[in-house]
């Protein structure tokens, strides 16, 4: 006798970031609207094509983001932008239509590029005194995949297991886990930025140079050095940003 197989763990995981997929795309894009309700489970699951399980697993991320909540007497409904988790940035980007009292998209990608500059130069503050004699050798081989990675899309994550290495190297375990979280949120975004997101031409001087002050025990002016590039870099990267709204 031959009987069903069940779903692989693979299958359902398609499954349900599907689902997660178009209802975030759906309160992101305004279709349900803050203080809106969802449609009740069963009408949900119908409307989707997915398993009630499928379709709860979904919505418990969507609450991970502070997108929806459950209500007594209401059901699951959507919470306010103002509540929203940084997590949705990336959806935001490709999906979002800001109301009149919001920020543009534009604005919403070179506000990211600062918070990126932030915690990417504080964790180097923090931790570029720390890294030992030969700690940056990681680092300079995770900068050379960059490099050779500079005009292909995993450029961006490779740049980022530069910043990782260090910190890593400095024993800074608090810096590593935030700025895993924020390489995890940059990267999904990133995607948004691909046409303008690149390595500058002097990208291996520059990390030579950062990597050389910080085997010297001269922090303070590695955090200099950083610091210069990256409002160099994401300036360049702004002004694209502003032209391309401009011209809209």
């Amino acid at each position: 006798m031959v009987t069903a197989m069940s779903p692989t763990p693979d299958a359902d995981a398609t499954a349900i970031d599907t689902v997660f997929e178009k209802l975030l795309a759906d309160i992101v894009q305004g279709v349900y609207p803050a203080g809106a309700r969802l449609p009740a489970e069963r009408e949900l699951s119908r409307q989707l094509g997915a398993s009630r399980p499928t379709l709860r697993e979904a919505l418990r991320r969507l609450g991970e983001w502070s997108l929806v909540e459950p209500r007594r007497g209401s059901g699951i409904v959507v919470r306010p932008y103002r509540d929203w988790s940084i997590e949705v940035i990336a959806a935001y980007m490709r999906y979002g239509k800001p109301a009149a009292n919001q920020p543009s998209i534009t604005r919403i990608m070179i506000d990211m590029l600062a918070m990126r500059r932030a915690v990417v130069l504080d964790v180097i503050r923090l931790c570029a005194g720390r890294v030992p004699k030969g700690g940056t050798a990681t680092a300079r081989l995770a900068m050379a995949r960059a490099w050779s990675l500079r005009d292909q899309p995993a450029y961006a994550h490779e740049d980022f297991q530069v910043m990782r290495a260090i910190v890593e190297s400095a024993k800074f375990t608090p810096g590593l886990w935030l700025l895993n979280r924020v390489a995890s949120i940059w990267l999904d975004a990133s995607s948004a930025l691909r046409f303008a997101l690149r390595a500058p031409d002097d990208y291996v001087l520059v990390h030579t140079r950062f990597f050389d002050l910080i085997e010297s025990g001269d922090a303070e002016a590695a955090v200099a050095h950083m610091t210069a590039y990256l409002e160099r870099h994401d300036t360049k990267l702004v002004a694209v940003l502003e032209a391309m709204e401009q011209a809209a």
